[in-house]
C-alpha cells in the first residue's frame, strides 16, 4: 500500500510540474499568476523559516538581512533585478521617516533590498497583516511596525511611540505616504500622518522613489522581465517645523517624488520586455 502511495505522489507531483512548464509556455495569463504566487510564498518562507533564530534578538531590523538576500537572488532568477542610486545620501545615524511609493504585492522584496542599504529601517505595515501566521510573527520579530487604520487613535498612539524611537533609536519608518498600492502613472494624495511623526520627533524626512514596474501589467496579466531604479533622495530636515507646516511638507515632497518617479519610470522603460 505504501508503495502504491509514493508512485501515486511521485506521479501527481511529475503532473503537477509539468503542468507549470507548460501553462507558462503556453499562457501569459498563468505565468503572471504563477510568478506573483511564486514570489509572494517565497518571500512568506525566506522570512518565517528563520524564526528561531530571530529570539535570540527580537525586534532586530537586521534579522531580516539574510532573508531580504535570498529574496533578491529569487526574484532576479524571475528576471527581475534591482539598481540603487544616491546610497551617499544616506545616514545610518539619523534616524527619521523613508517615503516610498507602493505598487504591488512585490514591494516586499524591494524594501529588503533597501535593507542593506539603511540597516536600520522598518516598514509600517496595516495591521491586518499581523494576523496572517506565522508570516505575521516573523514580520514582528524583524521589527515591522503594525498600524491600525481603521482605529485613528490607536494608529496615531502607535505613531508617537515610533517616533520615540526614530529619535532614541535612530530607526527609520518605511510609509507608503499613498496608503495603498497601485499601478498608475501618476501618484495618489498623499496622507500626512508620516508628516506628522517626521515633525513630532523633529527628524528627516527621506524620499526613495521606485521606477513603474513595466515588466507587470495587472491589467492583461503580464509579468515579464525588467530592471528596478530605486533613487535615495537627500534627506529634508523638519527641525523647527510645526504642524502648521504639514501642508506645505506633504505638497512639497508629493511634486519630488512625482518628478522623479516620472523620469525613472522612462528610463526603466527600455529596460522592461512583457
Amino acid at each position: 500500500m505504501d508503495k502504491r502511495v509514493n508512485v501515486f505522489l511521485n506521479s501527481l507531483s511529475l503532473q503537477v510540474v509539468v503542468a507549470l512548464i507548460v501553462g507558462s509556455l503556453l499562457s501569459n495569463t498563468f505565468k503572471y499568476h504563477a510568478k506573483m504566487f511564486i514570489i509572494v510564498l517565497m518571500s512568506f518562507l525566506v522570512l518565517v523559516v528563520p524564526i528561531p533564530l530571530f529570539l535570540f534578538k527580537p525586534r532586530w531590523p537586521l534579522n531580516a538581512l539574510i532573508p531580504g538576500i535570498v529574496a533578491c537572488a529569487f526574484i532576479r532568477l524571475f528576471g527581475v533585478e534591482y539598481e540603487i542610486r544616491g546610497q551617499e545620501h544616506i545616514n545610518v545615524r539619523n534616524g527619521g521617516v523613508v517615503l516610498l511609493n507602493h505598487q504591488s504585492a512585490i514591494d516586499i522584496v524591494m524594501l529588503s533590498r533597501l535593507l542593506r542599504e539603511f540597516r536600520n529601517i522598518v516598514p509600517v505595515v496595516k495591521k491586518e497583516l499581523f494576523y496572517m501566521l506565522p508570516f505575521g510573527i516573523a514580520s514582528y520579530l524583524v521589527g515591522v511596525v503594525f498600524i491600525d487604520r481603521k482605529n485613528t487613535a490607536s494608529a496615531k498612539d502607535v505613531m508617537k511611540r515610533e517616533a520615540v524611537a526614530i529619535t532614541k533609536d535612530h530607526l527609520k519608518l518605511a510609509i507608503f505616504p499613498e496608503g495603498t498600492r497601485h499601478d498608475n502613472d501618476t501618484l495618489l494624495p498623499f496622507k500626512k500622518g508620516s508628516f506628522h511623526v517626521a515633525i513630532d520627533s523633529q527628524s528627516i524626512i527621506q524620499p526613495v522613489i521606485v521606477s513603474k514596474y513595466h515588466f507587470i501589467d495587472h491589467k492583461r496579466k503580464r509579468f515579464g522581465r525588467g530592471r528596478v531604479i530605486i533613487k535615495i533622495m537627500p534627506e529634508i530636515p523638519t527641525k523647527g517645523m510645526t504642524k502648521a507646516d504639514v501642508n506645505e511638507l506633504t505638497d512639497r515632497c508629493q511634486q519630488l517624488m512625482q518628478t522623479e518617479f516620472d523620469a525613472l519610470s522612462a528610463e526603466a522603460k527600455q529596460y522592461c520586455h512583457n
